[in-house]
């Protein structure tokens, strides 16, 4: 990209490209790699915290709908956690200098990237669903058990899996591996190349633009909307819930709803504050293009985005802690796992 400036009468072209960079390289390899370890430990957090989450909501069983959507979202971040544990390795300096027989930072664009993307915004959106649902008890606190199945919530994660990570799959056919000489290892190794065909371009960019956009941020309006709304109707309904149970019940009842609520109110304040990185990373190149192409700001777009990339995996990683302090079934039933073992 060219700008210009003058120069008494005369105006010379200037490529931005030439400029130099403002983050010295010994400065950005230093935050790249801090950023890099730094994601690789949190993101091994989240493998342990969410297998956690998973065993004990298989415990606990599925007798209520929240739990099977709190073993989707478990999944969901856990897959997170996995793709992220690998793209962070594939960019620590010791790893990539290793004479590896494939190329890490090429390969991890499908295996991580791409794939990471995907399971990113199905956690989004699940998560959206949770508070959907809980807007739904709230709401129509009388019908809920006919508006809110096990059936109808499983068919609703699963189309939340297919449609929305589903498309990440498309990136081995527009970034396939193939093998290809070395001239740095002298060697054939395994790399994932763009295809060089229109429709595979296409393909590409398409999934940049449907997950990275469209997706992203219809999961944070999503997750808003129903958050909003689950604050809104609790208060207006809590008249009601009160004259439908006698005093007894009526506290037990109010007093668990009040922790589940809770619970997904942490959940989805957690990932809208968590998402606001990424979400400021994709919208400054529509302000300032050289964001992603600039010599001079190309580091910076790199940092930002392994900031970023921090940021979404502390979402992914927190579920188990929140899980613990927010909901005594939960707990009990987790602090039992370690019980029964030492005995």
């Amino acid at each position: 990209m060219n700008t210009t400036v003058a120069t008494g009468r005369e105006i010379k072209p200037i490529d931005i490209n030439t400029i130099r960079p403002i983050l010295s390289a010994g400065v950005y390899v230093a935050l790249i790699t801090f950023l890099s370890y730094t994601i690789l430990v949190v993101a091994v957090i989240g493998i342990v915290s969410n297998s956690f989450v998973i065993i004990t909501c298989s415990k606990i069983g599925f007798s209520e709908t929240i739990n099977i959507s709190y073993l989707a979202l478990g999944i969901s971040d856990l897959m997170v956690s996995v793709t992220r544990t690998w793209g962070a390795l594939c960019f620590i300096f010791v790893v990539t200098n290793t004479k590896l027989p494939f190329d890490p930072a090429s390969v991890s664009i499908t295996t991580a990237f791409y794939l990471g993307q995907g399971f990113e915004k199905t956690t989004a959106f699940i998560t959206g669903f949770i508070a959907m649902e809980r807007c739904i008890c709230v709401q129509f606190p009388l019908h809920v058990k006919t508006m809110v199945t096990k059936r109808r919530t499983t068919l609703s994660i699963t189309m939340i899996y297919l449609f929305v990570f589903g498309p990440a799959n498309l990136s081995y056919i527009a970034i396939p591996f193939r093998w290809v000489f070395s001239t740095a290892q002298n060697k054939t190794i395994l790399a994932a190349i763009p295809a060089k065909t229109p429709l595979d371009y296409i393909i590409a960019q398409g999934l940049l633009v449907y997950h990275g956009t469209i997706i992203h941020f219809t999961a944070l309006i999503f997750v808003w909307i129903c958050t909003t709304f689950l604050a809104v109707g609790l208060n207006k309904k809590a008249v009601i819930r009160k004259e439908n149970f006698n005093h007894t019940s009526a506290k037990d009842a109010k007093q668990k709803e009040r922790h589940v609520i809770k619970t997904v109110f942490l959940l989805a304040v957690t990932y809208l504050v968590c998402s606001t990185p990424t979400a400021a990373t994709v919208l400054v190149p529509h302000f300032v293009p050289e964001f992603t192409t600039a010599r001079a700001l190309g580091r910076i777009s790199l940092v930002c985005h392994l900031i970023s990339a921090l940021f979404t995996q502390l979402n992914s990683s927190a579920n188990l802690f929140i899980f613990i302090y927010m909901t005594s079934k939960f707990r009990r039933v987790f602090w039992a796992l370690f019980v029964k073992r030492s005995s």
